[in-house]
């Protein structure tokens, strides 16, 4: 069933994006609602479309999910899944590693993006961050976290979560 957020829940998500840069909340909602679905992961927080709460509850209660998934919402909080992470990507560069071509097909392939591939990234992010992964247009392709410096051969960014993890499972 998906139902609005509580107080605490929206409050919980909009504050885990006004702590990256303050301004992010609104450029990511923009018009749009926040959603719940409760699932075996945790709660689900999706946008929706504005006008949904309009409508008879009794309507939208029959959803089992819907909307644009941005995270999860569990026991320690907030977490950012892959779809949240796109729409991140494109609104702000607040914890955001920008690659090369070669270096986003590697990511893609579950490969860490070397220091020299690394065309731009937010002077904030430190050893251990977690970091989103965007190719040279700003497009997020995953999720990483920082493993070593962003320059030279050594390894910069360690993949978690990508968009090609979805490919190199169906291989299997």
């Amino acid at each position: 069933m998906v139902r609005q957020p509580t107080y605490d829940e929206e409050t919980e998500v909009l504050s885990f994006f006004e702590a990256a840069e303050k301004g992010l909340a609104k450029k990511v909602l923009g018009d749009r609602a926040l959603a719940v679905h409760d699932a075996e992961e945790g709660r689900v927080v999706s946008l929706v479309p504005p006008g949904l709460w309009d409508h008879d509850e009794d309507l939208w209660a029959l959803a089992a999910g819907g909307g644009l998934p941005l995270g999860v919402l569990d026991e320690d909080g907030f977490g950012l899944d892959l779809q949240g992470a796109i729409v991140w990507a494109r609104e702000t560069r607040a914890q955001v590693v920008r690659c090369s071509e070669q270096a986003t097909r590697m990511f893609l392939y579950g490969k860490n993006v070397l220091g020299d591939s690394v065309e731009g990234f937010d002077r904030k992010l430190k050893l251990g961050d977690a970091c989103v992964v965007a190719n040279v247009r700003g497009e997020g392709i995953g999720i990483g976290e920082v493993v070593g410096r962003f320059k030279g051969q050594s390894e910069a960014v360690a993949p978690l979560h990508d968009l090609g993890a979805y490919l190199r499972d169906q291989s299997r």
